[in-house]
């Protein structure tokens, strides 16, 4: 008898289902619970050791081909995603005092933002299930890696937009091909169910970056996990201790949990690090539960009223996966914060400045949660700490502008000596 690769499980009963491609989202039993994917380990343990895993060259997140819950390698559908680099953030260690401060650079996968590893495992099991076309909804960075990945797979998509969006990324989403439709609403279950009806009607898969709707597409974040593992083993010989992760719908913190989880229970590593969710003040419906012990049934039947925020990627007034999250925070000992959209803009020019690393506000968030985090002794200078670094900064210029010093404009027979002298500091 084959042993299947992964299974369905109930966030909420705990009911599993050893199907197969087959498209399931809400628990057949209780009827409540959304499903998610679970890898059979044993599996797992079969085929891999610890030591051939920690020696593993990464070409691509499908380097974790067995991890991942796709059937056949001939469907992957890729732009060689993942393999983000980790800098240590030497200037930024510095200014915070820490010992060990890391960047886990996932703004350089192909469209710009971490979310390029979730469509792609999304893309991926679309074509494995004979989907001939794809719809989801974005504040723009899922739209660009769905209109990037279709373009690659020859399927087409329909992107629908919240009214929040920046210009800048609807622009990204239309040069690969995206159909954009702008909705007048910033509404998450609004639009999400027009997704879901236009799923039923066309036979579309839905790319929408959470379990709740697409148990498999984020699967693809939980690469970031196993590159922490590699990277860390490999420059540290340590795991990080905390890692701070921008926090919309949740989808991420949970497949990071999740990674780590797993090569726990396959006895790869001894432990998950402390895991950190922040929200800007302007949208925290995450925050809000965790500080306040709200169950996800709330969250959903209490969408967060009104949304204002810089930190578009994060303006979720539902956390979709909130079912997977909060346990994620919970079961890491860790917690959840907010920022201002102040914190995140001052965190942007520090983070450009510094280590010249241009993000968009919504990655910033993490830097900017550095010094209230170890204000409240939640981190401590000498741990091992990671931010996420999760979007480009080219994906929503606007938000930056009031930051940005004139250019200095002169004849051309100016004192160059002077201008030049005003503008270097001399020690």
């Amino acid at each position: 008898m084959m042993i299947k690769k992964y299974f369905f499980k109930c966030a909420n009963c705990s009911e599993t289902y050893f199907k197969l491609n087959e498209e399931l989202s809400k628990c057949p039993k209780c009827k409540v619970g959304p499903l998610s994917i679970a890898m059979n380990e044993e599996k797992l343990k079969e085929k891999w050791s610890k030591t051939e895993f920690f020696k593993l060259k990464i070409s691509s997140m499908w380097t974790f081909f067995d991890f991942l819950p796709l059937n056949n390698k001939k469907n992957i559908i890729s732009l060689k995603e993942g393999n983000t680099p980790l800098l240590k953030g030497k200037r930024l260690a510095k200014k915070f005092e820490f010992s060990h401060l890391f960047l886990k650079l996932e703004f350089l996968n192909p469209t710009g933002s971490f979310k390029d590893r979730q469509i792609s495992m999304g893309m991926s099991k679309a074509v494995e299930m004979n989907k001939k076309s794809v719809i989801t909804m974005s504040s723009g960075n899922v739209g660009a890696a769905v209109a990037a990945y279709s373009a690659r797979a020859g399927l087409p998509n329909i992107i629908l937009i919240p009214s929040i969006a920046p210009e800048a990324k609807i622009i990204q989403i239309k040069i690969y091909g995206g159909n954009v439709i702008k909705i007048k609403s910033d509404s998450t279950k609004f639009i999400s169910e027009i997704v879901e009806k236009a799923k039923t009607e066309f036979n579309m898969a839905n790319l929408i970056t959470a379990s709740v709707y697409n148990p498999f597409i984020i699967n693809g974040a939980k690469t970031i996990a196993y590159e922490l593992a590699i990277q860390f083993f490999n420059e540290e010989n340590a795991l990080p201790d905390a890692i701070i992760i921008p926090v919309g719908g949740s989808g991420l913190l949970s497949a990071i949990f999740e990674g780590f989880k797993e090569l726990k229970t396959i006895g790869f590593i001894d432990k998950i690090p402390k895991l950190f969710a922040i929200q800007p003040e302007g949208c925290a419906p995450f925050v809000q539960a965790i500080q306040n012990n709200l169950s996800p049934s709330y969250l959903f039947e209490h969408p967060w009223k009104e949304i204002k925020t810089i930190s578009t990627a994060l303006a979720d007034d539902i956390p979709l996966d909130c079912y997977l999250g909060i346990p994620a925070i919970k079961n890491s000992k860790g917690t959840a914060i907010t920022v201002s959209d102040q914190e995140t803009l001052a965190a942007s020019q520090m983070l450009s400045s510094l280590e010249g690393i241009w993000a968009e506000p919504s990655s910033c968030t993490t830097i900017a949660a550095l010094k209230p985090l170890l204000d409240m002794n939640l981190i401590e200078p000498d741990e091992r700490i990671t931010c996420l670094i999760t979007g480009s900064g080219f994906k929503d210029i606007q938000s930056i502008q009031p930051l940005l010093k004139e250019s200095q404009e002169v004849a051309p027979d100016f004192d160059w000596k002077s201008t030049f002298k005003n503008l270097l500091p001399m020690k």
